[in-house]
């Protein structure tokens, strides 16, 4: 039986009692088993109590014992603590006693240090004496190892000698010393840099520093490298004239790479900071080609339809390239200056920057000359209305590729001159459609006078103008959705964006830092501009949540004028037959003399019907509802938003949403001051031009209760 679970602290009776039980053989009986495990229980119980009554016991019998031990150890310490009271007081009476003889033996100490200093300076300098009588012996034999030992000799005795009234006169003859033994290794250096010769470079590694020249030695192999890198330039470039500069600049930056990964490993084992070595290389090799990268970019660009999307494939080959160089770094976790980072990030993008700044022209011209492609202006105003309605999507894309054109070229660093760049180009294209619909409404002649019809002229109804122009206000209404989906657009690019610009720009440490992704040409070139970017990013940020606010606010309102223009266009189109009716009564005062001859026969109970110009209003405002309701019933969102944020003239009642009744309200309300206007405009009426008057109101009394249920409904 297993008793050490016993001691568990989690012991569970009942799974240790069914456990037991389990554990029967099938042939005993379950009570047989069940009593023996009993009797072992109590012969365990009874062990259990033996040892305990011998363990008490034992610990009663030494408790004297420990009593005992406790008093010595404490009679102990208190010795001991008297021992160091004496000897503190010891040492406080040697450090009186000796105090003065200390300070002898310091000054002692300090007079044999000078006299050490002083022995080794006249040994140093007769060591320059002796190592400067047959230097030139030396140099004669060729040894280089001899020489570069007494160059080393000369070095650090020239550093004890600095004091020295001819100190710089002995700096001049060891540089020239110097030089001659870089020029006789020169043409040894350069081979053994181009043949890769380890032990050879070790060698000349270890002269070069015990020198101090070893930057001149590392200038050396930047030189050889820089040469074959300026061959590799010539080769890509040259190799196929029609092949596009986006695919041989790509094979450049291939054996950059190649390089580095081929030279860090050779540099480890020769220069203290390879990385930083290698930097300084790749930074002279970009800088020092010949033709410069700046001028191939201008080449190729130049008389290019697209030169934006050239600059962001280019840009985009750089990108990718600088990144991989920064893996190349991470990788091999060699030595190297940030300072030597930061400079070979600014030769990989420097020769964008005067396109990152100019980016706001470069956007504007690409964004007017794809404007003046899109057609606007035709004959026909069903044509003309086809035309604004398709260059919708066309404008939206070129706003939505401009914005990611500055994400991909500018990093979101021209976010500022971009929401410049997009108000000037919709103000543009706004005026355009504003000039089109000035246009279309010379077409319909509704800016002229209009001609006086005769009495008996039939009204003549176009009803294919109003129904154009209703898809004019469709056509305001899908641009100011389109507007407002854009504006979140480039809110979220600009918030996106922002988190990188405004932590590079504030130096946040939470992050790695990445040069390498992370170019801040705006900061660098343009601080002041950099800091309005910084004010414009918070003010987004603070703004996040306040959906009405939006960062094209004046386009907005320029879209709401081509809205109401809009507006105006189509009620102008439906009140000028009406406007035209009117005009005939003032010629009530002209047929005078004919009134006068029929109230002479004519008796007071005669009904007069109403004129034949009421008739005609009448009908026409009667067709109206028939008219809008193709408009009104049908889910269009665009011409909903449109007719909702639009004005229209003789503006209905507060309160009346719905636009059927803005609508016939509004014609209602302007035939009734048109037609006030004109009857305060007779001069004087007979009786039955007065009788005519009557029936003609009672006729658009009429007609007004008529279309009272019309404008409910």
């Amino acid at each position: 039986m297993d008793f050490s679970k016993f001691s568990n602290d989690n012991f569970d009776v009942k799974e240790w009692v069914n456990s037991a039980l389990r554990a029967r053989d099938d042939k005993i009986p379950v009570d047989a088993h069940a009593s023996t495990l009993v009797m072992k229980l109590q012969l365990f119980i009874q062990e259990v109590n033996n040892a305990l009554e011998e363990t008490s016991v034992q610990a009663v019998n030494n408790i004297p014992r420990v009593v005992r031990e406790i008093d010595n150890v404490q009679h102990e310490a208190s010795l001991l603590r008297e021992q160091m009271h004496m000897v503190k007081e010891d040492i406080k009476k040697v450090e009186e006693n000796t105090a003065q003889s200390m300070k002898m033996l310091m000054e002692l100490d300090t007079v044999k240090s000078h006299m050490q200093a002083a022995s080794q300076g006249l040994q140093e300098a007769d060591n320059w004496t002796t190592l400067s009588s047959d230097v030139d012996k030396v140099f004669e034999s060729g040894d280089i190892i001899a020489i570069s030992d007494k160059l080393v000799g000369m070095h650090k005795s020239l550093n004890v000698l600095q004091d020295v009234p001819d100190y710089a006169e002995r700096r001049r003859m060891l540089e020239g010393l110097k030089n001659r033994l870089e020029a006789l290794l020169s043409p040894k250096i350069v081979a053994a840099f181009n043949n890769h010769c380890l032990d050879e470079t070790k060698s000349y590694v270890k002269i070069f520093t015990a020198i101090d020249r070893l930057d001149q030695l590392q200038n050396y192999y930047i030189r050889c490298h820089k040469t074959k890198l300026q061959q590799a330039w010539n080769n890509t470039r040259t190799e196929d004239p029609n092949r596009p500069m986006v695919d041989w600049l790509a094979t450049f930056y291939d054996v950059i790479l190649s390089t580095w990964h081929t030279e860090v490993t050779w540099c480890s084992q020769v220069f203290p900071e390879p990385g930083t070595v290698l930097c300084v290389l790749l930074t002279q090799a970009l800088t020092h080609l010949t033709p410069s990268l700046p001028q191939c970019i201008t080449e190729y660009i130049k008389d290019d339809d697209n030169v934006l999307v050239r600059l962001i494939e280019l840009r985009q080959v750089s990108t990718r390239f600088a990144l991989g160089l920064e893996t190349a770094i991470n990788q091999q976790q060699s030595k190297c200056n940030p300072a030597s980072i930061t400079t070979l990030v600014d030769a990989v993008f420097s020769p964008y920057t005067h396109y990152l700044l100019d980016y706001p022209s470069l956007q504007q011209t690409h964004l007017s000359s794809r404007l003046q492609g899109i057609p606007l202006r035709v004959e026909g105003f069903l044509e003309m209305a086809g035309l604004m309605a398709e260059s919708v999507d066309h404008v939206f894309c070129l706003a939505d590729e401009a914005v990611n054109h500055c994400v991909l070229l500018t990093d979101g660093y021209a976010a500022c001159c971009l929401c410049q760049v997009l108000e000037e180009f919709f103000s543009a294209y706004a005026g355009s459609l504003g000039e089109c619909i000035t246009h279309l409404r010379q077409q319909c002649r509704l800016d002229q006078e209009s001609s006086p019809l005769p009495p008996s002229e039939e009204m003549h109804e176009d009803w294919t103008l109003f129904q154009n122009a209703f898809r004019l206000i469709q056509i305001c209404g899908d641009l100011m959705i389109r507007l407002r989906s854009h504006d979140r657009n480039l809110r979220d690019m600009l918030t996106s964006c922002g988190s990188d610009i405004s932590g590079k720009g504030t130096g946040d440490r939470s992050r790695p830092a990445r040069p390498f992704k992370w170019y801040n040409y705006l900061q660098k070139e343009r601080p002041t501009d950099f800091n309005t970017l910084l004010e414009f990013i918070q003010k987004l940020q603070t703004d996040d949540g306040n959906s009405d606010v939006t960062i094209l606010q004046t386009v907005h309102e320029q879209m709401q004028a081509l809205n109401e223009q809009a507006h105006r266009l189509a009620f102008d189109i439906t009140f000028v037959p009406i406007r035209q009716q009117l005009d005939v009564m003032p010629r009530l005062e002209e047929l005078q003399d004919l009134y006068d001859a029929m109230d002479s026969f004519l008796s007071d109970t005669v009904i007069i019907p109403p004129g034949e110009w009421d008739r005609n209003i009448g009908d026409h405002l009667l067709t109206l509802p028939q008219q809008l309701e193709p408009f009104i019933t049908q889910e269009n969102m665009a011409l909903s938003t449109a007719m909702k944020m639009g004005k229209l003239p003789y503006p209905p009642d507060p309160g009346k949403e719905d636009p059927a009744s803005q609508w016939l309200g509004s014609i209602a309300r302007g035939t009734m001051h048109t037609y006030v206007e004109g009857i305060l405009r007779l001069h004087q009426l007979t009786a039955y031009s007065c009788r005519q008057m009557i029936a003609d109101i009672g006729k658009t009394i009429s007609l007004s209760l008529g279309l009272k249920p019309l404008i409910n409904t």
